[in-house]
């Protein structure tokens, strides 16, 4: 990812770098457009890295009969999984425990079940299939007692690092990508827009002008929309929260599907990494988008349903380890309630404007969102549409790094025997395989050149110096927490927000941002208030002031 280079004129300027701007301009530079895309900050920092984890065809909108939007889901799905990012997306299975006559009316439909597995049993011999209530006992001892049950497969991903796949995808194929970077100036001029760009960070500011511009900013897009002269889309903004509980070994590796005790929705309990992940709520949001929290509502919602169904675990809210939450952003619906709207996405296009804007969707379907999406901008462009091979490769092409499950596992084995005795923990190539393929190298180079770099920095989790520092210097990271919450997911699944390792991250990571003693302070008081107020919502279960390092304890 290039550092400062910025072209002076593009055929289409990208707004916003969560995972449908990424999708965006991995589309547009694949088929050769001048694509730039910007962030006023950073990439994933909105609803893209505070997500589910799920990649998936979503089963629950069958009891509202979206079938074009499950059928679109599962095709997306199969495709992320068995062929784009195989390395980012495994299998999932889900179990569902039924409770006599208690279960969603969707789950009456055996044979909607059983088609929206279809795909993938036909692919991988996965299936749907019933469980009596000695199965769930044996397989589930930590669920409470169920007389049946019934599972099916689904996928898991790590929701940012596939952000910054796909958008590392699109700068190989020669888009360019900044974050932190606003837009303070625009006019239209002949068939396009003048464009100002400033990146607030450092203050380096560029001129360029853009043929076309694509509003992917998610829930900001209808302020954008209205900021560009265009008429903005009605959306709903829907919040939903998670909680983060410690994975115990009896949960196994299943997730599981409860019912709220508030309201009777579907939960999902995930397993995910060193956590179990929660969630999650779905209420109507009109707040700061730039500070959205769990309430104390939402948390009590979360873990009574949690224990209603998992009391033989005899966790207590003192064992709450963190907390997060994202907006959805929901094309307006009429007469639907907020369990029940759908996830379908709108593309505007304003030829007048030369503006597209994109609204609604969700993780799963962002390639066939930007897809779209880029269709509109040939056409605004007055391009052919794109050859037949173009549009294979866009459907198939791999993510960046561009490893297949085998080739993830061929090259794991290799490193393993010609690298593997400079790297204290066995877990560190696997890991660092998945997400960088070849680039592993370069960070186990650093490993062999200074030990210490390569030992994990919290137990149970891969991560390590070396990789943090890789990170620095080649995707972009201007603050902590763009460490710690996007490129890595370690202020989720290492205990109090990753805080007990700060200073030893910082300590290595200032030298290669060139941070002063004052910056460093700066940016650790920053994750201190960020776990701080994400974990406002349960104060009153746990003494946070003892919980919470004061930025004394960092002098």
């Amino acid at each position: 990812m290039t550092a400062d280079v910025m072209p002076g004129e593009v055929d289409c300027l990208v707004l916003g770098g969560g995972i449908t701007g990424a999708g965006v301009a991995r589309d547009a530079a694949m088929r050769g457009l001048r694509t730039v895309l910007v962030d006023s900050h950073d990439f994933a920092s909105g609803t893209s890295h505070l997500t589910s984890k799920l990649i998936h065809g979503g089963l629950r909108y069958l009891e509202h009969c979206h079938f074009r939007l499950v059928a679109e889901g599962i095709i997306e799905r199969d495709r992320l999984l068995n062929r784009m990012a195989s390395n980012l997306v495994s299998p999932l299975r889900f179990v569902i425990p039924f409770e006599g006559n208690r279960f969603p009316k969707w789950l009456l439909t055996v044979c909607g079940l059983q088609l929206y597995g279809l795909s993938e049993w036909l692919r991988s011999g996965r299936r749907s299939r019933p469980l009596l209530a000695a199965n769930l006992r044996k397989q589930y001892p930590a669920l409470r007692p169920h007389p049946f049950g019934v599972d099916f497969w689904d996928a898991q991903t790590n929701d940012a690092r596939l952000v910054m796949a796909t958008i590392r995808t699109a700068c190989a194929a020669g888009a360019v990508a900044h974050n932190y970077t606003n837009v303070t100036e625009l006019a239209r001029v002949g068939n396009g827009w003048t464009v100002r760009l400033r990146r607030e960070v450092d203050h380096h500011e560029w001129n360029i002008r853009a043929g076309v511009i694509i509003n992917a900013t998610g829930p900001w897009s209808p302020m954008t929309a209205e900021r560009l002269g265009a008429e903005a889309q009605d959306l709903l903004w829907v919040k939903g929260s998670h909680l983060l509980l410690r994975r115990p070994p009896e949960f196994g590796d299943d997730a599981v599907v409860i019912q709220s005790v508030r309201d009777r929705r579907a939960l999902w309990i995930i397993p995910w990494e060193t956590r179990l992940i929660i969630g999650s709520t779905e209420s109507l949001y009109r707040g700061d988008l730039r500070d959205v929290r769990p309430d104390a509502e939402e948390v009590d919602d979360l873990f009574d349903s949690f224990s209603r169904y998992f009391a033989r675990l005899d966790f207590t809210r003192g064992d709450i380890l963190g907390a997060y939450a994202g907006v959805r952003p929901i094309v307006s619906q009429n007469g639907e309630t907020e369990n029940s709207l759908s996830r379908r996405h709108a593309i505007l296009a304003d030829a007048d404007r030369r503006l597209i804007t994109i609204t609604g969707g969700k993780l799963t379907t962002f390639r066939k969102m930007a897809e779209q999406a880029v269709d509109c901008t040939e056409r605004l462009l007055a391009r052919p549409p794109p050859a037949r091979q173009v549009r294979k490769r866009l459907r198939k092409e791999l993510l960046w790094p561009g490893l297949s499950r085998p080739d993830v596992d061929e090259l794991v084995g290799a490193l393993e025997k010609s690298r593997g005795r400079s790297v204290p923990s066995p877990t560190v190539i696997p890991h660092l395989v998945r997400h960088y393929g070849s680039q592993t190298s370069t960070i186990l180079d650093a490993i062999v050149a200074e030990p210490l770099l390569g030992e994990t920095l919290y137990a149970g989790l891969p991560y390590c110096l070396a990789e943090l520092g890789y990170l620095c210097e080649t995707e972009k990271v201007w603050r902590l927490l763009d460490l710690l919450k996007r490129r890595t997911p370690l202020y989720f699944l290492a205990d109090r927000g990753s805080l007990d390792g700060l200073s030893q991250v910082v300590e290595h990571v200032a030298p290669i941002l060139n941070w002063s003693e004052a910056r460093q302070a700066e940016e650790m008081a920053a994750v201190v208030e960020e776990f701080r107020a994400d974990t406002q919502a349960f104060a009153d279960h746990r003494d946070l002031q003892a919980e919470v390092p004061t930025l004394a304890a960092f002098a």
